[in-house]
């Protein structure tokens, strides 16, 4: 993983055994003025190549260094979520003065180390991060280099960081209930198989709401592996139909997705079956679908807010305090078009 602390000029000049000023020279181009030897500047620049090395140009500009930049490291930012956040974590970083600059993971840590290295190399003030599966010892390794962050979405509860999240037990436990409320006796749980918090408190949500209905022994939740969600789909949701199953809850929006290709392309009947659908976050494919899908609508624009407003807090004044939110989501009900 590249350093995450930003290299400084005494960090080259300690490698290299010389002074700061002999690399400012150096790195500025001024060699020849200051009568560099050639060999000397170029262990230098190799040195300083190695170390992932990136001048902040613009925080020489900026009294105390601050470059009035954000990084945000999402999982994926073609999904419909998170190129949501980058557009409003966009717009409301304008309005504070900050550029923001993106990067995605691809639900890969040696990926997002890489990204969070260059990010921090580039001079970035903060950083907002969608962690991604067993990341939690390089997020310890940025609180404990005093890296201002915020984690969204997803956080890890055996750390002390800042996050912003939606209520996913609540979130869950509430679509759950409403299904049951609707009639259906037997929904079902899609989640990936992946062990991350917001994961495991929505299952958690659909169990809880299950047990306090009286169907502990109707908790049925099927995995998709998260590289080939489709495939999982194929072969899961025909078994669990053919079991009794006449709802499922999709635990995010990509998987509702995946689960209504598979729909469509096994013809499975989900109106004339009378098959309960709810997911997580709207989609404007739902709309093309024959048959309604209730979701959970994140509160996108109050957990940006948040998530911002803790950065910045802790960027300006250097505020350590960890702070945490949940926010809560709206149930939207669809109804069957007449």
């Amino acid at each position: 993983m590249p350093s995450l602390k930003k290299t400084s000029l005494k960090d080259i000049a300690e490698a290299a055994g010389v002074s700061t000023a002999l690399v400012s020279f150096v790195l500025n181009g001024k060699m020849k003025k200051y009568r560099v030897s050639e060999d000397t500047a170029q262990r230098i620049l190799k040195i300083a190549h190695e170390m992932n090395y990136q001048p902040n140009l613009a925080a020489k500009s900026l009294r105390g260094g601050k470059t009035k930049t954000i990084g945000l490291v999402v999982s994926d930012i073609s999904n419909p979520f998170f190129s949501q956040l980058a557009r409003v974590l966009e717009d409301e970083a304008t309005k504070r003065g900050y550029t923001v600059l993106f990067g995605s993971s691809d639900e890969d840590k040696d990926k997002m180390n890489h990204i969070v290295g260059n990010l921090i190399n580039k001079g970035v003030d903060g950083l907002i991060i969608v962690p991604c599966e067993n990341s939690e010892k390089s997020i310890a390794s940025l609180i404990n280099n005093n890296i201002p962050i915020v984690l969204f979405d997803r956080y890890f509860p055996q750390i002390n960081v800042c996050y912003v999240a939606l209520n996913n037990f609540n979130a869950s436990y509430t679509s759950t209930k409403y299904l049951l409320d609707a009639g259906y006796n037997a929904p079902c749980m899609v989640a990936y198989d992946v062990n991350l918090i917001h994961m495991k408190e929505r299952i958690r949500g659909y169990k809880k709401a299950m047990e306090d209905a009286g169907k502990k022994n109707l908790v049925n939740v099927i995995f998709l592996k998260q590289d080939t969600p489709r495939k999982s789909a194929d072969r899961l949701l025909p078994k669990m139909l053919d079991t009794g199953v006449d709802a499922f809850l999709f635990a995010t929006n990509m998987i509702s997705l995946a689960c209504l290709y598979t729909i469509k392309d096994k013809r499975i009947e989900i109106v004339n079956k009378k098959i309960g659908l709810v997911g997580f976050d709207g989609n404007p494919v739902f709309d093309f679908f024959n048959a309604p899908i209730s979701y959970i609508q994140q509160p996108i624009d109050i957990l940006v807010q948040k998530a911002l407003e803790i950065l910045i807090d802790r960027i300006s004044d250097g505020n350590n305090t960890v702070q945490s939110v949940l926010a809560e989501g709206e149930f939207v009900k669809v109804l069957p078009s007449s």
